[in-house]
């Protein structure tokens, strides 16, 4: 029997390079990235192996040739800017996340693909007001209705030596006398090694966890004033903080999401300020893995 093959849609991004580079490490799966910039994709994936097609989640009659003779689809996609939304450029949750979902299983369907892997969010859920959380239950939705094998992985907040929100606020402390919190500071984190979760899908392509949902976050449940803690302890920057209330922040980006490249939004307020609590053991159980603290984790920040 030959190689799998497993296209990554969105392999381009934080998560998606790290899931590439893992699944080719196996030496057992052939790496296929679909995006709509091959050339751009091969300049932030430099890795010998990896084939990248040209194809687009907003025009399906590209994906069902870009996905022929793939035994899996990944969807780790995730749009410019996130999670702030830009309605003028089609950059939506809804656009992106769930109908790109979508049309990656009809597709996934007319060219044969058997399993398809999601990379959704801890607080999905198709009935909240929040655009974002209900765009990916609705995708998860979906996926479980479509009759394909499937895997979900809910990620908590996903860090790494890559990633823009931890790097960032590891920044902005550097440089800033205090650090301002968004709302109370107490709302519930479970940072995850985006090493962690590639490592969990490399185990879904190879069967486990087959048609389950798994939320997977880092071992300890922590308040973002204690993330923020662990960031300053890293990068060896302490700084006092202070909380600015959620109200203030909803009025600053409604302010700006009017731009026509909003910083910040109303609903981006919403996502940063919500619980993001996992219940990791059903994870465990399956995927035996052993789950990174963020003090081990974010060691990395030591060298930024």
């Amino acid at each position: 029997m030959g190689a799998k093959t497993v296209t990554l849609a969105g392999g381009s991004g934080f998560i998606g390079r790290a899931i590439a580079r893992r699944l080719l490490a196996s030496g057992e799966i052939r790496v296929r990235v679909l995006t709509r910039n091959p050339e751009a994709a091969r300049a932030r994936l430099d890795l010998p192996g990896i084939e990248f097609v040209r194809a687009d989640i907003e025009q399906p009659a590209s994906l069902k040739d870009a996905l022929q003779g793939a035994d899996t689809i990944v969807d780790a996609i995730q749009f410019e800017g996130y999670p702030v939304e830009n309605p003028r450029r089609g950059l939506t949750f809804e656009r992106i996340d769930y109908a790109g979902a979508v049309a990656l299983i009809d597709a996934a369907k007319q060219a044969g693909v058997r399993q398809f892997i999601y990379i959704s969010g801890a607080a999905a859920d198709e009935n909240s007001t929040h655009p974002g959380f209900r765009a990916k239950g609705r995708a998860e939705r979906a996926i479980r209705e479509s009759g394909l094998a499937y895997t979900i992985f809910r990620p908590s907040l996903v860090y790494g030596p890559e990633d823009k929100v931890v790097n960032g606020l590891a920044r902005a402390i550097r440089f800033a006398p205090v650090f301002g919190v968004p709302g109370t500071g107490r709302q519930k984190v479970q940072p995850v090694l985006v090493d962690d979760l590639a490592a969990c899908v490399m185990l879904a392509v190879s069967g486990r966890g087959r048609n389950g949902t798994y939320e997977i976050g880092g071992p300890e449940l922590m308040t973002f004033d204690e993330m923020m803690r662990i960031i300053m302890d890293a990068s060896g920057h302490r700084r006092p903080l202070f909380h600015i209330p959620e109200g203030i922040m909803r009025t600053i980006g409604g302010l700006l999401e009017k731009l026509p490249k909003p910083m910040l939004s109303r609903d981006a307020v919403t996502f940063v300020t919500a619980d993001n609590a996992c219940n990791i053991k059903p994870l465990v159980d399956e995927f035996g893995i052993n789950l990174t603290p963020a003090r081990i984790g974010m060691a990395y920040l030591a060298k930024k």
